[in-house]
């Protein structure tokens, strides 16, 4: 398992990896806020998607609306995929739901 202080350093660059992404997005559109260690993304009509780190497994958590995501970090390909076995890509599932809630294109 991945050391505190290099899991730390990987998801503050994650988060603003994320936050950066969303920077030049109209508000209206998709804001992005880091406050107290989470990332929250809103979209119209104050839909949220909270992305979140979780020290003790070592991975970053996505919840939007009624979905959660658990991404392990995969260090081979430098990647957070998803605890399930789908593939599923972190950045990836930000960027699909900045297109399906807020009409925006997001590269992360």
């Amino acid at each position: 398992m991945m050391d505190e202080q290099a899991y730390r350093q990987l998801v503050d660059d994650t988060f603003r990896r994320i936050d950066d992404a969303f920077a030049d997005v109209d508000p209206d559109q998709a804001e992005s806020t880091l406050s107290q260690g989470s990332l929250t993304i809103v979209f119209p009509g104050g839909v949220r998607a909270i992305v979140s780190p979780q020290p003790p497994v070592r991975q970053i958590w996505l919840a939007f609306r009624d979905r959660a995501w658990h991404f392990n970090y995969d260090e081979p390909n430098r990647r957070w995929l998803d605890d399930r076995g789908q593939g599923r890509d972190l950045f990836a599932e930000l960027a699909a739901i900045a297109k399906e809630m807020g009409n925006v294109d997001v590269t992360i």
